[in-house]
């Protein structure tokens, strides 16, 4: 992987958890005002939003720690919801869009990973350099 691929993979990522993160606060918001009595699972869905946008952001500064507990976040609620499919027999809303974004996450780990060992090599060849002269 070359460092432009890296990014595009990051980016993705980045955006990925952005784009969720966006529809989910358009989902609560509109979930609290026709029903006024769900406060308490809007608190806990403002967390997880507030979550998600932390780790968006941490990914797309190249956090290694953010790419990794961005992909777990996702295969969490994939497995959560794989879950409530096997239990309840009906496919859940959504578990495709949660699939494509793990795999967009996956991706952007491996780039974040590559991103900082292109980096590194550019580093310590550029100080073998002035050490040759």
């Amino acid at each position: 992987m070359n460092l432009k691929s890296a990014e595009s993979a990051i980016n993705g990522a980045s955006l990925t958890g952005l784009v969720i993160g966006i529809l989910t606060l358009i989902q609560t918001v509109v979930v609290l005002f026709l029903n006024g009595d769900l406060r308490g699972e809007a608190v806990v869905a403002f967390g997880s939003i507030a979550i998600l946008f932390a780790l968006s952001y941490g990914v797309w500064r190249k956090n290694k720690i953010c790419a990794i507990l961005l992909a777990l976040y996702f295969l969490s609620l994939f497995a959560w919801m794989t879950a409530s499919w096997i239990q309840s027999k009906t496919v859940p809303k959504g578990i495709l869009l949660f699939f494509i974004a793990i795999l967009l996450c996956l991706n952007g780990v491996r780039g974040v990973f590559a991103y900082h060992r292109i980096k590194e090599n550019e580093a310590v060849s550029g100080q073998e350099y002035v050490e040759q002269q």
